[in-house]
Formats: C-alpha cells, structure tokens, sequence
C-alpha cells in the first residue's frame, strides 16, 4: 500500500486519482480474501475489539445509512472518477483498516511498514525536486509543486503525516546516531517539499501540530530531558520565526516568493467565499440535520443556496472544503459525531492506555499529527491519499491497544476443516472475485472506455466508444454524459462531420442527459443547465427553456442559468422578456460585470436608451463599449454609427490586428461607405498575406455593387 502514492494511470480518466484508487482498491480486496481465510485457519488473526474499532463500524454504518437515503444515492454509493469515494471507498477503507491491523500484529512489521512509506516519501520528493528544476512537469501548473498526486494540496497533507512519521523513528532510534541523522535529513527535505507546495493550510497545521508537540514534553517530559531541552530551544525558534515572517510579510523578499507570498496573504477577506460555502452548508445542514444529504450532494445544498457574491468562484462546488460541514451535509449530525469520534477514540487510546508501547514524547507527537491534520481539514478535504495515511494510522494504534473478543464469539467462528475448505474459502474466493469485477473490474473498464473515446478521433469510433462506456452502467456515467455533450456539440460544428453522425450524436447526447436528470431524488440544477445550454445551441429553444427554468428553480441565484435563459429571449426577439430577466441577475449582485453588461445589451435590443446610459457611462465612460456583444446589439438593431466608432476604437488601439480593419471595413459597408470598406480590406491585406486571396474577393464584390 505505500507504494500506491506513485501511480498514475494515463490510460483512465482523472489519472492521478483513478490510478490511486483502483490499484488500492484490488489490492485491499486481494489482501482481504487471503486474511478472511487465514482468520479460519489461525485465531491469532481474527479481527480484536478496539475503542478505534467501535468508532469506525459505528461511522461506516451511519455514513452508509445516510447514502441510502441520499437525496442521490447512487452517486453516494459510486460517487466519481474525479474523487473515487462514496461509501465504496469509504468501505475499502474499512477493510484496509480491518486487514492491515490484523496482519501487522508486531512492531517489527510496523517498523518496516512505515520506513518503507518514507522511502516512497522520499522519492515522491525526489520527484517534486525535478518539477522544481523543470525536467518533470507540474501538473496543475504554476510553481506549486504536485508531485504524482497532481494537486499540490494532496501532496502537502502526505508530506504533513510523512514529516511526523520520519520524527516517530527518529524519537525510537534514540541510540542509533546513524538513524537519526538519516531520519533528520528526511524530515528536512519532506518539509522542503512541502513548503514548496504552497499550500497554507498543511503548513499553518503543521506549525500548530509542531507547536503542541513541542509544548506538551517542553512542560510534561520527565524521562528524556534532553530531549525536553531541546523542545524547549526549538519552541522558542519556531515562536521568534513566526513573529519576524509577520513583520517582514510585506518586504519584496516574501512578496517575490511564491510559497512566502501565498502564507503571507492568509487574511479574514481572503477567506471571504471559503465563509459563504460555509454559511451555504449550514443552510443545508439545517434543512437535513440527522444524516444529511448522503455523501457527493454538496452540490445540491451549493445551488440552492448559492451566494450571488460568489460569481468569481467556481460555479459548481462539490466540496464544503471545510471536513466539519462536508460531513454535515455527507451524513448530517450524527455523521460528524461518528468522523469525530474516531479521533476521540484514537487519543483516548493513546493517552489513557495501560500499556507502555509509546513513551510521553512519542504520545506527544502522534497527538500534533491529529491537531495539524484535523487543522488542515478545516480548509480544505480529504483524499485517497491522506485516508489511506490516516487509516494506516488508525489500524497501528488499533493493532496496539485491540484485545481480543470474547471466547465465546471465537468458538462460534470454529469451523471443521472440511467445511472450511470445501464450503467456506471457495465461498469467499467467489465473494472477492464479485467484489474485484463488480467495485473495480467494471468501473476500469468504463474509465477505459471514456479516455479512448476522448482520445478517438474518427466520430464512428469515438461514438462506439461512448456506447461502450455507458453501457457498463457503473461509476462515471454522468461524467461520460458530461463529456459525450460536449463531443456532440463539437461534432455538430465540424465541417467534415457528415449530417447522420451530426444527429446520432445529438440523439445520444440528449436521452442521455435526460437519463442523467432521472438518477437524484431531486431536480439537479447543473445537469438541468447542462440539458438546456446543449439544446440551445442546437436552437431547440422551447425544450432548453423548459429545462433552463426548472433549472432556476433548483438554484433561484445562480445568475449563469439567468444567462443562458436571457440569450435565448434574444435569440427569439422577445426583448422585454430578456430584459427583464438580466435585470433579475444583475440585481442578484450588481458588482457582477457580466450581469451588468448583459443587462446593457438586453436594454439596446428593448430600446431603453436612458437606461443603456445609466448602466454603461457611469463605469466606462461611454456606452460605446468594445465588446463582441454590444457591436452585435447595436448591429442587429441597425445603430450602425455605433457599431462604427466601436470598430474605429479598436483599431486605434490596436492598428496591427487583422480582424479589426475586416470588422470596420464590413460596418463601413452597411453604412454604404464602399470607397472606406475597400480601404480598411486593403489594409487588412497589407497585415495578413494569407487574407490575400479573400480580401481580393471582397474587393470585387463591393466594386461590383454587391455586398459579400
């Protein structure tokens, strides 16, 4: 399992997550099947009793609970190949738990367990020095370092338990100088990569994490005081860090440095749209308090109580970024008690223990891990990565402090050999080899399927492929949906694609949205959008409007589906009606550019002049705007002066751009101005040789009275 962080699978959809996912996935159902058949043979390795047991079987079956009366429970069960989780994951992550606690039954295997995870470390950060000298891309892009993860915040939260991992060793091989230094350069070049992932919120929770390890043996340490010294010094550095980072925050130094710069601008206004989803969360929570919305429904709760504020932000959040209120909304209430209390059973078997396994330091460490992970949480959420970190760690203090069930329940798992062999391992087998085709064989195959008709460039092929991936009606199908929609509307404008495929596709693409739009319990405003924007520009005006409008009855503020309905009032020459209805989004907030804007060109084509003036001249000066959609407003309601001194604008300020001499040299023709639109052509030919033989064309026609 260490080894999962590394793989990236190029021939699936979202390779950095569904690569991760299903090599962990198989790998947990392999290794589940050979320990259910060894827990027959041998009671050594039958499942023991555990506080961190109890809070985990109590979690999966509230959260499982909760997906079945999801508002979508199918995507609660499956969710995506964008986040590989649903109560799927979550229950591969229980047999994780539940298989690794049992077999590693022994420090030794433990030891070996997490130095080898730490070299994975380290060659991950190896990896991340190459993104840094440019031999390996990033990702994502920029200079915020992603590793194989392909998300520079998965990459840090790995580093984060990675870094106190490296300093548990280091704390065990007190004799070993070798070791420590080992261990000590690790920890250095974890915490380099991380800082260079630029990701706030693991570096403000591995500080505070430091901090409270550093606090608890600096005061309470009685064994090792050495090592309490140290805490001591090393405290006080970290203190006199952080308030000389604050005073030198606005220099150039910090404000030239990318990782610098970005802890630099932590602020409260900053956090502006992350305490609207927040607040759009609590809204839901309340409608739903005891078990939510089930799991992958935040976006139901985003868009019926979406922040008009928010029109700078992603439009479609799927994640409260906050673990406090996406179990609030994934599980509701008693979600979030049964996620909480893993962590309370985990320090309550830690610190009350009998046993001495961990000394007061190592107690103190394993206490900042969960602070500055749990702290990391709030702001952000979790990934296959950081679960499979977190339930490693889950199932090492679980294979410490379990004890084993009654006698009792062991004698009623006793079985005779031959009713082992003959009726219980092939029940087993025949049980994993479902699971490994139903929950990973079938999804694979799908995602497969998607990324070669993505890849495919023969529209035959590619349909085909598109059938294929739908027809294993497993995880992904709204994302094959998704992208399927947007084949069509790109097949629907290509030239070269003959008229039958034009309308296969469309045909496809369309019952296939519909099919999408019958899978939630409720209307789902993004697929509504998604249905209604397709038909639009396929010109199915009066079916996109029926969709468009339940659309904003899901998400009444959502000012995109405003958008789309107003375009289409224009298209079909109701003017009022698409004034009225920009107006809606433009008084929903009036700081939006794009709502005030189209309200403007919604007022050009109802004829509010006075009201074209009061939206435009007090922002730009003038309500001869440069914008593709005011030249057309005022072309189609034939202000063609207007459309004129746009074009003359453009050129002005940039004379070396082709298509602004075509552009005014087409409204000098509707003006009637032939001597002017052959000179503005002449000049478009002069910039672009390759124009040539089209602007000549042109120039015949227009000296032949006839409008090209």
């Amino acid at each position: 399992m260490p080894f999962v962080p590394l793989v990236v699978a190029n021939n699936l959809f979202f390779p950095f997550i569904t690569g991760k996912a299903f090599v962990f996935r198989i790998l947990v159902m392999f290794a589940t099947g050979a320990w259910l058949i060894l827990t027959l043979r041998d009671p050594e390795y039958r499942p023991k009793n555990s506080w961190i047991f109890k809070a985990l079987i109590a979690f999966v079956i509230i959260v499982g609970l909760a997906d079945i009366f999801s508002v979508n429970p199918t995507k609660s069960f499956w969710s995506n190949f964008e986040r590989m989780e649903g109560w799927v994951g979550i229950f591969h992550l229980f047999l994780y738990f539940i298989t690794v606690g049992a077999l590693l039954n022994d420090w030794k295997y433990w030891k070996s367990f997490f130095q080898t995870s730490i070299v994975v470390s380290v060659i991950m950060a190896g990896y991340g020095i190459f993104q840094l000298a440019g031999v390996f891309a990033i990702n994502q892009g920029g200079m915020r370092l992603d590793g194989t993860f392909g998300n520079a915040t998965y990459l840090a939260v790995y580093m984060l338990f990675h870094i106190f991992l490296t300093l548990f060793l280091l704390l065990r091989e007190r004799f070993s100088k070798v070791w420590q230094w080992t261990y000590g350069v690790i920890v250095v070049l974890q915490m380099f990569i991380l800082y260079h992932t630029a990701t706030r919120g693991v570096v403000l929770g591995l500080i505070g994490g430091l901090l409270i390890m550093l606090l608890l043996i600096a005061l309470f340490e009685k064994e090792r005081l050495s090592l309490k010294k140290t805490a001591k010094v090393t405290l006080v550095s970290i203190i006199i860090l952080i308030v000389g980072f604050v005073a030198i925050k606005n220099t150039s130094f910090v404000q030239n440095n990318n990782a610098l710069s970005r802890l630099a601008s932590i602020s409260l206004n900053e956090a502006g749209p992350r305490f609207m989803v927040w607040q759009m969360g609590w809204q839901g929570f309340k409608e739903r308090p005891l078990l939510g919305w089930g799991q992958e429904s935040f976006n139901f709760v985003f868009n019926k109580y979406y922040n008009p504020k928010m029109y700078t932000q992603e439009q479609w959040f799927d994640r409260a970024h906050d673990i406090i209120f996406d179990w609030l909304i994934a599980a509701g209430l008693l979600g979030l008690l049964g996620y909480l209390s893993i962590f309370g059973a985990l320090l309550l078997s830690l610190w009350r223990s009998k046993k001495e396994q961990f000394s007061f330091s190592e107690k103190s460490l394993f206490t900042g891990l969960l602070i500055a992970y749990f702290f990391q949480n709030i702001f952000v959420f979790d990934n296959l990565g950081s679960y499979i970190m977190f339930f490693s760690l889950l199932a090492f203090f679980h294979s410490n402090f379990s004890v084993s069930f009654s006698k009792k329940w062991e004698k009623n798992l006793m079985f005779t050999e031959s009713t082992t062999n003959r009726i219980i391992t092939p029940l087993i087998i025949v049980v994993i080899i479902f699971g490994l085709y139903f929950f990973n064989a079938k999804p694979y195959l799908t995602g497969r399927a998607l990324i070669g008709a993505l890849r495919e460039k023969t529209v035959d092929k590619k349909f085909s492929l598109f059938e294929k991936a739908l027809a294993y009606d497993s995880l992904g199908s709204a994302e094959i949906r998704e992208q399927l929609s947007q084949t069509a509307l790109a097949v629907g404008v290509a030239q070269e694609a003959p008229v039958e495929w034009k309308q296969k596709y469309f045909d496809l693409a369309r019952s296939e949205l519909l099919k999408q739009l019958s899978v939630p319990k409720i209307g789902d405003a993004r697929y509504e959008l998604f249905l209604g924007s397709f038909l639009t520009r396929f010109q199915r005006y009066d079916e996109s409007l029926s969709h468009l409008n339940k659309a904003l009855t899901f998400s009444p503020k959502k000012q995109i589906i405003l958008f789309e309905i107003g375009l289409i009032y224009i298209s079909t020459g109701k003017y009022d009606q698409a004034l009225e209805v920009f107006r809606q989004a433009y008084e929903l907030e009036k700081k939006y550019v794009d709502a005030r804007d189209y309200y403007a060109v919604a007022a050009i084509y109802a004829g509010k002049n006075d009201l074209v003036k009061s939206l435009l001249e007090p922002v730009y000066g003038t309500i001869l705007v440069d914008g593709d959609n005011f030249i057309k407003a005022y072309a189609d309601t034939k202000q063609y002066e207007k459309v004129l001194a746009i074009w003359q604008a453009r050129v002005k300020t940039n004379p070396n751009l082709t298509k602004n001499y075509i552009g005014l040299g087409a409204t000098y023709l509707l003006l009637g101005q032939r001597t002017k639109a052959i000179e503005a052509i002449q000049k478009a030919i002069e910039l672009e040789p390759s124009f040539k033989e089209q602007g000549e064309y042109y120039i015949r026609e227009i000296r032949a009275g006839r409008n090209p």
